[in-house]
């Protein structure tokens, strides 16, 4: 199953969502696809092992990219 969501890289900028992407390599894999503006959408399809899981998977993705986007922010990068 997947699931799409569409993010804003004002909140997630795109550092955060490859350092998000390579760390859940192991889990998922996620799709970035440009939109208009500054946004993206984002395909997450869990793998096939952690099905099981797959919403605390997406969820664990989101919250890792939030965070590293607050690092991201916070450093000025």
């Amino acid at each position: 199953m997947d699931i799409v969501r569409v993010i804003d890289h004002g909140i997630y900028p795109r550092k955060a969502v490859n350092e998000a992407r390579t760390a859940y390599l192991d889990y998922c894999t996620v799709r970035v696809e440009p939109l208009p503006g500054d946004c993206a959408r984002l395909t997450i399809s869990v793998l096939p092992k952690h099905a099981a899981d797959s919403r605390e998977v997406v969820l664990s993705f989101l919250n890792y990219a939030l965070d590293k986007s607050a690092e991201v922010h916070l450093r000025g990068d």
